[in-house]
């Protein structure tokens, strides 16, 4: 099981890397932006413009991913045990909100432009060349940013390339718009500027969509969690999948398992088991983050008079009077309990009790021990003693 400084270290070097990923993708959005907007007022093309500010955008949601993975990529502390991973998915919320806002303006302006009419002006040559330009880069950085973000299970990453891949698209989009108007078609050039948006708009509906699932809490998809199941039923000593919830934060998947096992399993063993499967899943599926395991034992019915009842205390006292009258006491013995139909009790002696009790019938002590106290008549009780020569 990897310990927390593991933990810590890996952490850090994740940070790096995404770090170093989103820093690139910002430098070719922020030349990209300016080329293209500086080219799209020049060469007269609405839709180079609308892709421009595109990729501004892209460097305005990098630094958003930036700020994002800097602040999630922290360690837990007291304040916050559980991490910082949801920073990561309010800084997707924030960038779907740009996104959709930068999306209905200029589809707001490319749509008055068709309403208006005819323009005298048509695109120029150097329009293509930057449009093809950006279509080349972006999609370089999209292949570059979905490589990193598969590698740290960054849904953050992820959506940035998408976003990238966006502006790859988009710049199709313009080629095809400001060739057709070059050609005569006039109204190509703004309805490229209007796909565009469009575009931009559908990408920001669907970080918005799967961000906000992550932050209440919606389960992992029904297929992937019984891919966890096969695997935890493999597991030698578990018995049954009592309960398997699942949510995910920061694009790492948290669950919450409760095991069935062995009735008369230690804790220890018992715990172990949980271990086991929970080194199993993080081995398998690295998209899983934190584990929690509880160990139940195997489930069946107790009588209703004794459901929900810790009848530890009261046998606890019952044995140490019938212990008493042979002069031993509660050091003597060691209590296990396993609830189920009936109730199972095992009373171990040690060498002394053993001694004392060893021409005593188990029958004889079961009989005391229920007139002390007549709720052990409901219970399977046994005495460990030596055997008779």
């Amino acid at each position: 099981m990897r310990d927390s400084h593991t933990d810590a270290t890996s952490l850090q070097q994740d940070t790096a890397h995404a770090s170093k990923v989103t820093l690139v993708g910002a430098l070719f959005d922020a030349l990209l932006g300016v080329v293209k907007i500086i080219t799209g007022l020049l060469g007269h093309s609405a839709a180079l413009i609308a892709d421009g500010v595109h990729s501004l955008s892209d460097l305005a949601t990098d630094v958003v991913v930036l700020i994002s993975i800097r602040l999630g990529g922290r360690a837990p502390d007291q304040n916050h045990p559980f991490g910082h991973r949801r920073i990561e998915t309010l800084g997707t919320v924030i960038l779907g909100l740009m996104l959709l806002a930068i999306a209905l303006g200029l589809i707001w302006q490319n749509a008055l432009f068709l309403w208006q009419g005819q323009d005298s002006t048509v695109p120029t040559w150097p329009v293509l060349l930057v449009a093809g330009l950006s279509f080349s880069i972006k999609e370089g950085l999209y292949w570059y940013t979905i490589k990193a973000a598969h590698a740290l299970h960054s849904e953050l990453l992820n959506a940035n390339a998408w976003h990238s891949r966006s502006d790859a698209f988009s710049s199709i989009v313009v080629l095809l718009g400001a060739g057709g108007a070059m050609l005569g078609v006039w109204w190509l050039d703004a309805v490229a500027a209007v796909l565009v948006a469009v575009l931009i708009g559908m990408i920001s509906l669907q970080l918005l969509a799967g961000s906000l699932a992550e932050l209440i809490d919606t389960a992992i998809p029904e297929q992937q969690q019984q891919s966890y199941r096969q695997l935890i039923v493999q597991t030698d000593g578990i018995h049954a999948i009592n309960s398997l919830r699942s949510r995910t934060s920061g694009g790492k998947v948290l669950l919450e398992l409760k095991l069935e096992v062995a009735p008369r399993l230690t804790a220890s063993e018992a715990h172990l088991l949980g271990t086991q499967v929970k080194q199993q899943l993080q081995q398998q599926f690295p998209e899983i983050g934190d584990i929690l395991v509880h160990i139940n034992s195997s489930a069946s019915e107790v009588s209703s008079s004794l459901q929900a009842l810790n009848i530890r205390p009261a046998l606890t006292r019952a044995i140490d009077q019938l212990l008493h009258s042979y002069q031993l006491n509660s050091n003597d013995v060691e209590l296990n309990l396993y609830y189920q139909s009936p109730i199972q009790v095992d009373i171990l002696l040690n060498a002394k009790a053993q001694q004392a009790l060893h021409d005593v019938p188990q029958q004889q002590l079961e009989q005391q021990l229920q007139l002390l106290w007549p709720i052990a008549k409901t219970l399977n009780i046994r005495f460990y003693l030596l055997k008779t020569s």
